[in-house]
């Protein structure tokens, strides 16, 4: 219940503020404690001048970061995936994060990983009492395998749930996107207009980008780090090559690859269907080609240019085909590409509608019962989890001591994802970014 109140210093007596005051009993308070919340007027004056007033009182100080939530945690208000759900729910910058994060700190991951290790205890209910009692239980057999076949498919269960192509890492911490292409095609131009602002130097001279220049981005909800790039080229500046070996190193951990390509070097070469041999060697089937600048296209030029970009796509199709090995009779995907004007900031939103459905596709849920896995410590336990049951399965049948430690260790590797087991270290690392107060 909410009441209205003055506020006076304890000391001084002088009124401070005229808020309100709201009490939560325990255990039903965050923190499951005694909780008493201030609501004051937000003037720096007077929210200086009542934490002074609060510190003036025996036996009252700041709260460390993080420390209410490791407050609910030690009184079993929330465990450690609801914590870390709570951890994300802060740092959120997207729709889809917001709405993960939410679902875990509500306890979603807990209470599938509850299931999967109460399932796991109970598929091992029969093989714990055989080993434990052995002829004296008279445990039919039969019943003993179907406990170990509910294992082996609640193994096969878990190894799905790792195997979610990092969909939780990358909604986490964004998909990579790296844009590349030659000098001079508008890469700079391209992730200026992305980001609306001035993220990367715009200048007529080639090779001006030689470090990777990222930018956080929601699209459609989707958090996505993209990275402009040295301009592709073979070059005897060594500043400008280890530009490009950069590039080359980004490449190889991105999730969307965009090409950009100007459209009148292109018109302008002698031999249109003539990329760059090192450009080639960059892209692949799944990358985006973005040909820009295409406001400078003369309409007399018009159909010159759609004989160049087919040219251009027709190179890329064969370099695709005579790259991975396929017969004639098998078709490569077609080539998605987009024209596009940065100076006009025309096409903009057709790459933006492509940019959200590859990133939908690249977060969509398969399984509707499981959680997206969103942390490495989650997969390293699950990880040692399978291991275990897979050593388990291995010695069941030559030995049944060995097998059933195996067993209680696939078990503890499940709990240690949630609950109280080994976490000092861990509590360290998670609170400490948490603000405070929080």
């Amino acid at each position: 219940m909410c009441t209205l109140t003055s506020l006076y210093h304890p000391t001084t007596r002088e009124q401070l503020d005229k808020g309100m005051y709201v009490w939560f009993p325990k255990p039903n308070s965050f923190t499951g404690e005694d909780v008493l919340e201030l609501h004051i007027h937000g003037g720096r004056a007077v929210i200086h001048d009542t934490l002074e007033a609060i510190s003036a009182c025996d036996g009252t100080r700041m709260a460390e970061p993080g420390e209410f939530t490791k407050r609910a945690f030690d009184n079993d208000k929330m465990d450690l995936t609801e914590v870390e759900g709570l951890a994300d729910l802060l740092e959120a910058q997207t729709h889809h994060q917001r709405k993960v994060a939410l679902s875990q700190m509500q306890g979603s991951i807990s209470r599938f990983y509850l299931q999967l290790r109460e399932d796991l205890i109970r598929a091992s209910a029969y093989m714990e009492a055989f080993i434990d009692f052995g002829d004296d239980a008279e445990i039919d057999p039969e019943v003993v395998e179907q406990s170990r076949r509910r294992i082996i498919n609640l193994r096969d269960r878990i190894i799905q749930h790792l195997n979610d192509g990092k969909r939780g890492e990358r909604l986490r911490d964004g998909a990579v996107i790296t844009i590349i292409g030659p000098p001079n095609a508008g890469k700079s131009s391209l992730i200026n207009l992305l980001a609306r602002r001035k993220a990367s130097i715009v200048s007529p001279i080639p090779g001006t980008t030689r470090d990777i220049i990222e930018v956080m981005l929601d699209v459609g909800g989707y958090p996505v780090v993209i990275g402009d790039t040295a301009g592709i080229r073979v070059s005897q500046d060594v500043i400008e090559q280890e530009g490009v070996e950069m590039a080359k190193e980004r490449l190889h951990r991105s999730d969307i690859k965009l090409c950009v390509l100007d459209c009148n070097t292109l018109m302008e070469m002698k031999t249109p269907d003539a990329l760059d041999p090192l450009l080639l060697q960059l892209v692949d089937p799944g990358t985006l080609f973005i040909f820009n600048k295409t406001d400078l296209i003369q309409s007399s030029t018009s159909s010159q240019w759609t004989r160049t970009k087919q040219s251009i796509i027709q190179q890329l199709e064969q370099h695709f085909k005579s790259n991975t090995h396929l017969h004639d009779h098998i078709s490569i995907p077609p080539i998605n590409s987009i024209e596009l004007s940065c100076s006009k900031q025309e096409g903009i939103n057709q790459l933006l509608k492509q940019l959200e459905i590859s990133l939908r596709e690249m977060f969509e849920i398969k399984d509707v019962e499981a959680p997206l896995l969103t942390r490495l410590r989650h997969k390293e336990h699950l990880t040692n989890c399978v291991e275990s049951l897979d050593r388990y399965l291995y010695h069941c049948d030559d030995d049944i001591v060995l097998a059933s430690e195996e067993l209680r260790s696939a078990i503890k590797s499940i709990g240690s994802i949630s609950h109280h087991v080994n976490v000092d270290d861990l509590l360290d690392v998670i609170f400490k970014d948490f603000c405070i107060g929080k």
